[in-house]
């Protein structure tokens, strides 16, 4: 009752006429904790949604026994989340490398304005995870024992900085990226796949304070984009040191509505924002708004097999730089589609970001997922996109394509009017013509059953032609020839 009765003394101090009518002590001391405790409550709400230095992949994904590849870095950690790993120890021996490298030509100035605002407020949170680190004796030994989370997190931000930057620049389309990063090309591409992982990322305004050239971090961020098969790369906003230095000290690196207009958290959402390029008010001015709902869903629409046999034809979409379908006069336009080894990486860590809480938006990749989950669900279905030059496989066959989205397709998320307005379009189609549809159903099943080979074609010939012969001798069965 001590503690009780102190919080109803505060409260009653602070809310005057709130509890004193109430009877019952245990209810009086109860929401006397509750009033006390709200400003407690809104701050650690705060410092939780602040936490976006490097956010950490959702516990819910991270536990997947499936997804767990795609959320592990191989070689090399960025950040103080996988730091500990002593698998990743060995990964250290090329961050030092190359940000030795990348530091021999750099601006010590640019060094020095990252030591000033690691130990300001921008980044309060990392320091306290990276004094966290200083408790592991091997860990701290590999960095020469720093005396607090403040210069840890300093050199530490320094040197994944430079090792990044130095790593992208290197990546070029050139044969010589091997032999200036002292690599072999595996290792490289795993160190690639790497940068891809949500919670191995590094905050994006540490690599502008390194790099103060615009035009040479545009080239390190296009480099990052080729090496997954991007070639458009979005301009970044150029902004002036003072400008620089206010959004760090006065937001941190905290962006909570996705644009254009401010720089991406990481390398991660410069990716996605790559993919998402398309003026989306060109996309969405002819879609009705209806009122949304909350529930967590899947776009369940169909097959390939399905809709083809429903009469609806599947197309590429002529706008490389669009992610989004579009459905017309009974064709379903997709974006081209590249799959190959770091697919998954790409698709699942942007997933993690888009479902992570402190990243408002509109659930662009996620969505986009889900919607191609539904379409392919056996390798005939991947055939059917590989021959509409949808869907280019660079993996060993259709089936690890078709296993990979099925693998995909427990993503929930909230509906998204674009891709609901697709499929709320395909069910129209569906319901308009629905006697030609059925039509073309049984045709197109007749087709998939005996046309499907050519060994099938032979045998619905002799079929047919045996049913004639069986005719023929019947008929002068029943009728023969007068002698």
């Amino acid at each position: 009752m001590f503690v009780f009765s102190t919080y109803e003394r505060l409260a009653s101090e602070s809310f005057p006429g709130k509890i004193e009518n109430i009877h019952d002590s245990w209810l009086r001391g109860a929401l006397s904790k509750l009033l006390i405790s709200e400003e407690n409550l809104e701050s650690k709400i705060r410092k939780s949604d602040e936490r976006n230095n490097i956010p950490r992949i959702p516990q819910h994904m991270a536990e997947r026994v499936d997804f767990r590849n795609y959320y592990e870095p191989r070689i090399i950690s960025i950040g103080p989340i996988h730091l500990p790993k002593e698998d990743l120890l060995q990964g250290k021996l090329y961050k030092d490398l190359w940000a030795a490298k990348y530091v021999q030509g750099a601006d010590f100035h640019r060094i020095q304005e990252v030591h000033r605002m690691t130990r300001q407020n921008a980044y309060i949170s990392m320091q306290f995870m990276y004094l966290d680190l200083l408790k592991n004796e091997k860990l701290a030994s590999a960095y020469d024992h720093p005396p607090d989370g403040k210069m840890f997190a300093t050199l530490a931000l320094v040197s994944d900085g430079c090792c990044v930057l130095h790593l992208l620049e290197k990546s070029d389309n050139s044969f010589e990226a091997q032999e200036e990063l002292e690599i072999s090309i595996d290792k490289l591409l795993w160190m690639h796949q790497d940068l891809l992982i949500m919670d191995n990322q590094i905050p994006f305004q540490v690599l502008r304070l390194l790099c103060e050239d615009q035009e040479r971090l545009e080239k390190c961020l296009g480099n990052f984009l080729q090496v997954h098969g991007i070639q458009t790369a979005p301009k970044l906003r150029r902004q002036n040191q003072e400008e620089q230095e206010l959004r760090l000290i006065v937001q941190g690196d905290n962006q909570e509505e996705e644009g254009n207009e401010s720089d991406p958290l990481h390398l991660l959402d410069y990716l996605r924002r790559a993919l998402l390029m398309r003026d989306l008010e060109t996309i969405h001015k002819d879609i009705r708004v209806k009122m949304r709902s909350w529930h967590l869903r899947k776009y369940r629409i169909g097959t390939i097999r399905e809709l083809r046999a429903a009469g609806i034809r599947v197309r590429r979409h002529s706008n490389i730089n669009s992610l989004y379908p579009t459905f017309n006069h009974g064709i379903l336009y997709l974006p081209e589609l590249t799959v190959d080894g770091s697919t998954a990486h790409i698709f699942l860590n942007l997933v993690a970001h888009e479902i992570w809480p402190g990243f408002r938006n509109n659930f662009a990749i996620s969505s986009f997922i889900v919607f191609m989950s539904s379409l392919i669900d056996q390798p005939e279905d991947v055939k059917e996109l590989r021959l509409a030059g949808v869907l280019i496989n660079e993996l060993a066959n259709d089936k690890e394509v078709a296993d990979l989205f099925n693998k995909m397709d427990t993503i929930l998320v909230p509906e998204t009017p674009l891709f609901a307005h697709i499929r709320d379009q395909i069910h129209v189609h569906f319901k308009s013509k629905r006697g030609k549809i059925r039509m073309l159903s049984w045709m197109g099943e007749a087709s998939n059953t005996f046309f499907r080979s050519p060994w099938t074609i032979i045998a619905l010939l002799a079929a047919v032609l045996g049913l004639v012969l069986t005719f023929i001798q019947t008929w002068f069965a029943i009728h023969p020839k007068s002698s």
